[in-house]
């Protein structure tokens, strides 16, 4: 802050060369200034009470103003504002000039400094704004203050040598007056240095708040007061450091006592120093039980502790170190430990430890580790479950396969007993031919279970009328019961129209048919019924007064191979994979199956319910169009390494009027192509060396433009194999054993 007293001559500031040495003593509010003090003096204060100095200052201005003087304040607003209210002659406005003191230092600041061209004319417009007033003008500015705040010293000290060039031109007197809060301590010696170098006399308050001129004594006072204020400063920050300080201890002390975490300190030798609470009560220990003992006594395992203390006494740091604690009660607690020793000229004096614990983690570890351990146990046994099922299903397939191709042999060979017309053997054909049509059927059965388990049974779709697939079922049914002496009773709603596959839903009616058949003794009774069971919805049952179901047997009834209490003379038969069959398609369709008994000897039910779907009214059935009379005429080649088949299947088509040629292996077939020049060739897929599918693929080759018309012979039915069959070329797929009718229509165009 700079206190300026200038003289004006003339209504105008003279910028004439002053005497240097002169100084002029600050006058108070009570007192005029003095004839015989100098009045080109250069003045600074050093203050800590600025409200004290706001008080001087007013009288300052009013004592310029009193004696017709005027006055220029360059001060903040909250300090302008104070000195307005402090004025006793606050109404000479014409003499008086207020401007604000961070505005006008940006006017003089040029690249961080004062500028001396922009101070002067600073001066000339305070000087035009006071108008023509002769006497002395007193000034009032912060700038200074402002710049050592900002912590510009170097400015500042600018702006007095400023002041200082100014009062060789002019007649003026300058206070400056600087807080001593802008040199704080020892460090701002030198910048306290220089503000006294540019000044001729020094002040500040004296013990009692008064001003005290120090101009008369050496300037070393001054500084002895600034070390003084900056000692004080510098032990109220000691004091204050040494507070933090001790607070800190206390919170630390605080902090680890009273931490969720164990914590505890062992000294070189192994004894425990100190613990926390968190530690005794993790434990259960009292401090006297546990501090002042070895560490090694609580731990269960005397190898890990021995590894803890060799690591730490090397240097080394322990994280997340697995170890087993005694407890007071005899309890062992699993914790963790994070562990480092504190050194001092190389020797260790003490450990730092954390003790966790983690027993809940130790327990879900070895949970984890079982449940691994059972999750692997059953990935193995899954896999074994799911390789022996793969084989079981293998198995099925070939058996199937196997089983039908001796049967196509005897389904050929009755064609030809048949068509012989031989009266003598009558009954013994016909039991053969039935006995036949049953294996057939187990066949086919044991066939679709080996598709159904790898879900390989696909639906035909068709609209109409539900009777007609129940009177299949009837008809497939027929022979057992009448040969059990069954009476069958066939209750179906008319109209009930339904969207499914006929044939498959046939194949579920006629296995609870003939299960029915089984499980009932001769002469019993049997009922097919079918109704509507709701909106969508179809239900058909099949019950009997059989021997009936247990209750544990009712949810195992359709289980794959699952049969019931036998009779040592197995007289019901059967593999049990008719049910099984029966879930499987009707599920296939959306709809389920249930089997119902009141116990053994009560007779039971079997309830299956299908959705109908939206089906459109069907149109009548096209009548079945009459098979074609054979062909004859035509050249047959018939490879299959069964001779039987092949000889059987040879002599019924000879029978029918083909010419037959009949081979059992792929290298005969092919030698002789080219002479008989076949027009059909009936191959079997099956074939050693050479399949069918090779087979036909040379035979077309060897025969050129010459038309031959292929059909594949299998035990394989599925739809991947007839479009595979398809692909090679193939025009029909027959699956054995072919039945008659197949074999008359192979030499249909």
């Amino acid at each position: 802050m700079t206190l300026l007293n200038l003289t004006l001559t003339a209504g105008h500031i003279q910028f004439a060369p002053a005497t240097k040495g002169r100084t002029i003593v600050l006058i108070h509010d009570d007192a005029a200034p003095q004839e015989n003090h100098e009045d080109n003096a250069h003045i600074v204060r050093f203050y800590d009470d600025d409200a004290l100095l706001m008080e001087e200052v007013a009288g300052f201005i009013d004592a310029a103003l009193s004696i017709g003087g005027a006055g220029l304040v360059i001060a903040t607003p909250e300090h302008a504002q104070a000195l307005r209210a402090g004025l006793k002659h606050g109404d000479a406005a014409a003499r008086l000039v207020f401007l604000d003191a961070r505005a006008t230092l940006e006017r003089l600041m040029v690249a961080g400094q004062p500028d001396e061209g922009r101070f002067k004319a600073v001066i000339r417009e305070a000087q035009a704004r006071l108008g023509q007033h002769a006497g002395t003008l007193h000034a009032f500015g912060e700038m200074v203050a402002l710049l050592c705040a900002d912590g510009n010293y170097s400015a500042a000290i600018r702006l007095e040598q400023l002041w200082n060039a100014l009062s060789e031109e002019v007649r003026f007197s300058l206070f400056c007056a600087y807080p001593w809060q802008a040199f704080p301590n020892a460090e701002f010696a030198a910048q306290f240095d220089q503000v006294c170098a540019e000044h001729q006399h020094a002040c500040s308050h004296n013990p009692a708040g008064a001003l005290h001129d120090v101009m008369g004594q050496p300037l070393h006072l001054a500084r002895l007061e600034r070390k003084a204020m900056a000692l004080d400063a510098e032990v109220a920050r000691r004091q204050e450091a040494e507070r933090a300080l001790q607070r800190r201890e206390q919170e630390l002390a605080d902090f680890v006592e009273n931490a969720a975490e164990g914590l505890h300190r062992v000294g070189a030798d192994g004894t425990i120093l100190w613990a926390n609470k968190a530690e005794l009560q993790m434990l259960g220990y009292r401090w006297e039980e546990y501090v002042g003992r070895h560490i090694a006594e609580f731990h269960v395992d005397a190898d890990v502790i021995d590894g803890i203390l060799a690591t730490l006494c090397s240097g080394g740091t322990l994280i997340d170190q697995p170890a087993r604690l005694r407890c007071k009660d005899g309890s062992v607690k699993h914790v963790l430990i994070h562990s480092n020793g504190c050194f001092e000229d190389g020797k260790l004096r003490y450990t730092r430890c954390f003790t966790r614990d983690a027993t809940e983690r130790h327990q879900r570890d070895e949970a984890l580790a079982r449940l691994e351990r059972a999750s692997a146990e059953r990935e193995r046994l899954i896999e074994e479950l799911t390789s022996a099922n793969r084989t079981k299903d293998e198995f099925l397939a070939m058996l199937g396969h196997e089983l039908r191709n001796p049967l196509s042999p005897i389904v050929t060979a009755l064609q030809l007993m048949r068509m012989r017309a031989e009266p003598s053997a009558l009954r013994e054909r016909e039991i053969i031919e039935r006995q036949v049509e049953h294996l057939v059927r187990l066949v086919d059965d044991l066939m679709d279970v080996a598709r159904a388990t790898r879900g390989q049974i696909e639906l035909k779709s068709e609209r109409g009328d539900i009777a007609a697939p129940l009177a299949k079922a009837v008809e497939m049914a027929g022979p057992l019961l009448e040969q059990r002496g069954h009476h069958l009773s066939v209750e179906v709603e008319q109209g009930m129209e339904w969207e499914g596959d006929p044939t498959r839903l046939a194949q579920v009616v006629s296995n609870l048919l003939t299960n029915a058949a089984r499980y009932t003794d001769n002469g019993g009774a049997v009922t097919l019924s079918a109704r509507r069971d709701g909106a969508g919805w179809l239900r058909i049952g099949v019950r009997d007064n059989g021997i009936g179901l247990a209750p544990e047997m009712l949810s195992q009834v359709f289980g794959l191979f699952f049969q019931g209490k036998r009779s040592v003379d197995r007289v019901e038969g059967g593999l049990g994979i008719g049910l099984a069959l029966v879930k499987n398609i009707v599920e296939l369709h959306g709809g389920t199956v249930e089997a119902h008994s009141a116990g053994p000897g009560c007779g039971s039910e079997f309830v299956v319910r299908l959705p109908v779907h939206a089906v459109a009214p069907a149109s009548a059935d096209e009548p079945a169009a009459a098979p074609p009379a054979p062909a004859t005429g035509r050249r047959i080649m018939v490879v299959d390494d069964n001779v039987d088949a092949a000889e059987t299947l040879g002599m019924l088509l000879g029978a029918y009027g083909h010419a037959v040629e009949v081979f059992h292996d792929p290298a005969s077939a092919l030698g002789a192509a080219t002479r008989m020049r076949p027009d059909i060739a009936v191959l079997d897929i099956g074939l050693p060396v050479l399949d069918g599918y090779e087979l036909g693929t040379r035979l077309r080759a060897l025969l050129g433009e010459h038309p031959c018309r292929l059909i594949a012979l299998s035990g394989y039915g599925q739809d991947a194999d007839k479009a595979r069959s398809e692909a090679a070329g193939f025009e029909r797929h027959l699956v054995k054993p072919i039945t008659p009718d197949q074999v008359a229509r192979l030499a249909e165009d």
